[in-house]
């Protein structure tokens, strides 16, 4: 359908409707720095010309073609052909909310598996058919424990948590009158347990921790989740799934809510999305998990069938008073890292794990033996920090003229990690490129 721009007539109506005299003022709350006061540098070029613009912009990035050691968040993993042959189905690429059951089985199944699947990997009860990212599933958990606990209004939170995840914390939290206080990480990159049960009072609704948290660094949970349970407190554990392979899961841990991207499974690098947050719970939260919850049933002859059910948690249903304004989920995003857990299985899952582990251990224990070169002292998994002894550009620059993304700056996040750099090594790596990333790393330290 083609589109037809209103007239100016009609613009007169609407301004006049909504009480306001320019189309400008719509947009008064937008800061005036970051408007635009001329038209954009590729306004009016034809196909062909917008073709070629394109392709000289992705010229310009180089990143594809480095040995890629970047992680915090984002991994580069085999993404197998399976994937892209089910979800490029056009019954999956064209689905749309599956509000009518009978005519959605497909779609609904599918999100049925991925809650299933999640549940596996986490070992806790219930999931929902999945959230917009990391970032906002770790927000929604924090007003799940807000609602969970009434009264309550003090959020602890791992300084080791993912720096993202924690800005959207603050944002979704706005207005809650919460009280969001940041719990500092010891020298060994693990957190600090007594400050945590400084912190820990009848007023916390929940602690949110990460393992492997942001500077790679496994948390030893056992040794404090019986402490927040004993405060009244939820554990909110965020986590990548694939670790799960070889640790204890968030259930074992002691967790109340598990969540995290599911990214690893099955969603290639893609300047940082579309991808798909899990979140998964005890049974007892269900009625503050929010989204989409696909239930299987059975129909009047019997037979197996799925629907959406607890819908009057969304906000489509219930509006202001709904558990969130999440009423859609990243299902085609879902499906895909769904396939990549069927394709591994369980054995694939704790083989793939286990191979991330080996060879980060490797690169790590080979840098260590470099005179000049320290890491950050703990369990991991598939990341670690390290200093070069150099400032952080200068390794970079080093590293970026042999062809090698070394691993993100830390410094940004801590300044007590100034100069440290977080490498994230996957199944991707193979040994002589581990080797050839040992020795740039002696030439930069000498």
């Amino acid at each position: 359908m083609d589109f037809i721009s209103n007239s100016e007539t009609q613009v007169k109506e609407m301004l006049a409707a909504l009480q306001v005299e320019s189309i400008e003022e719509l947009f008064q709350d937008v800061p005036r720095q970051i408007w635009l006061d001329r038209p954009m540098e590729n306004d009016g070029l034809s196909e062909y010309e917008g073709i070629k613009r394109l392709e000289e912009i992705a010229a310009e990035n180089r990143f594809p073609f480095l040995d890629n050691y970047l992680g915090a968040g984002a991994y580069e993993h085999h993404v197998p052909a399976l994937i892209s042959a089910v979800v490029s189905k056009s019954e999956f690429l064209t689905s749309y909310t599956p509000y009518q059951a009978e005519a959605s089985q497909g779609m609904l199944q599918a999100i049925f598996e991925f809650q299933s699947a999640i549940c596996a990997l986490t070992g806790m009860d219930v999931s929902n058919a999945s959230v917009y990212d990391g970032a906002s599933a770790c927000a929604e958990a924090a007003l799940m424990s807000l609602r969970h606990k009434k009264g309550s209004s003090k959020i602890l939170v791992a300084e080791t948590l993912h720096p993202h995840y924690l800005a959207v914390i603050k944002l979704y939290t706005e207005g809650a009158d919460a009280e969001i206080v940041a719990v500092p990480f010891e020298k060994n990159g693990q957190l600090d347990i007594s400050a945590l049960e400084e912190q820990l009072d009848d007023r916390t609704a929940c602690v949110i921790v990460q393992s492997p948290n942001f500077v790679g660094a496994m948390e030893d949970i056992p040794s404090f989740s019986a402490k927040i349970q004993d405060s009244g407190a939820l554990l909110v554990l965020a986590a990548n799934p694939m670790s799960y392979g070889i640790y204890r899961n968030a259930a074992e841990l002691g967790a109340d809510i598990a969540i995290g991207e599911t990214q690893p499974f099955g969603l290639p690098l893609q300047f940082g999305g579309p991808y798909a947050g899990y979140i998964a719970c005890r049974q007892e939260l269900v009625r503050q998990l929010p989204g989409r919850i696909v239930g299987e049933t059975v129909d009047t002859e019997g037979n197996r069938g799925f629907v959406l059910t607890l819908q009057a948690r969304e906000q489509h249903i219930r509006r202001d008073k709904a558990t969130s304004n999440i009423c859609t989920n990243q299902a085609l995003a879902a499906l895909a890292c769904l396939v990549g857990i069927l394709w591994y299985g369980k054995q694939g899952v704790k083989e793939t794990a286990l191979t991330n582990f080996q060879r980060a251990s490797y690169l790590k224990s080979q840098l260590e033996q470099i005179a000049g070169v320290t890491t950050i002292d703990s369990p991991i998994f598939n990341e670690f920090a390290v200093h070069f002894g150099k400032p952080y550009e200068t390794v970079w620059n080093r590293f970026e003229k042999e062809g090698v993304a070394c691993g993100v700056d830390l410094g940004r996040y801590y300044p007590a990690l100034k100069d440290y750099c977080l490498v994230a090594v996957t199944e991707t790596k193979s040994k002589s490129q581990l080797d050839r990333y040992i020795d740039i790393a002696k030439e930069v330290a000498r």
